[in-house]
Parts: C-alpha cells; structure tokens; sequence
C-alpha cells in the first residue's frame, strides 16, 4: 500500500507540474518556438493528512508558480497583472490535480476575506 502511495504521490507531482506548465503555455501562446517554463512539484516526503503537511504543499506550488510566471513585482502595471492571475491559476490548476480536501482548506484560508472560497477538491 505504500508502495502504490509513493507512486500517486509522484504521479501527481508531475501533474502538477504540468498543470503549472499548461498555463505558461497560454501566456506565451501569441510567441512561436518561446519554451514553456515548468517546475515540477515534489511532495511525496510529506503528508497531507496533516495541516504541516498541506502548509507545505501550498508553498511549494506557490513557489513554483512564482518561478514559472515570473515578473509578479514587475512596475509595469500590465505585467504584474498578468504575472499574478498566472500564479493564482497555476496554484488553482496544480491544487485540482492533487484532489486533496486540506490542501485545498488550506489554499482557501490564505485567501482570508478578499476572495470567495473555491472547492478544488473533494472526497470520494
């Protein structure tokens, strides 16, 4: 059984990963022959029954996000915009892929009050 847990855990690292990388495609779709960034999200050290666990997860992602969309503190209004609906869709997307309830409580509580709380995962 944990055998099989490594391997989901892997599996949707890379999923994750994609998710991230399918969304940087989009915004260098009008750039022909531009490489997609991606980063692959690692997770299988932790465990995501425990809120430590999912905290952890949560940043990696948004991490990883960061790195792919870049320029989220560019001056250009326009890019910061953009940059950061990238990350937010990037964080969404590679959260889905995981289909884990904490992680997405946890995504929803650093959120706070601006934003309306998204169901990105539920249990089977």
């Amino acid at each position: 059984m944990k055998t099989m847990n490594h391997s989901k855990n892997i599996a949707l690292a890379t999923v994750a990963a994609l998710s991230v990388a399918s969304l940087a495609i989009g915004a260098h779709a009008d750039e022909p022959g531009v490489p997609v960034p991606a980063r692959t999200v690692h997770y299988s050290d932790l465990n995501l029954n425990t809120q430590a666990g999912a905290e952890r997860l949560y940043m990696r992602i948004r991490g990883a996000a960061q790195l792919v969309c870049r320029d989220v503190g560019s001056r250009q209004l326009e890019e910061a915009m953009a940059a950061r609906a990238c990350v937010e869709q990037a964080v969404i997307a590679s959260i889905r892929a995981v289909n884990n309830p904490r992680l997405t409580n946890t995504y929803n509580a650093h959120l706070g009050g601006a934003q309306t709380a998204t169901t990105v995962a539920s249990v089977r």
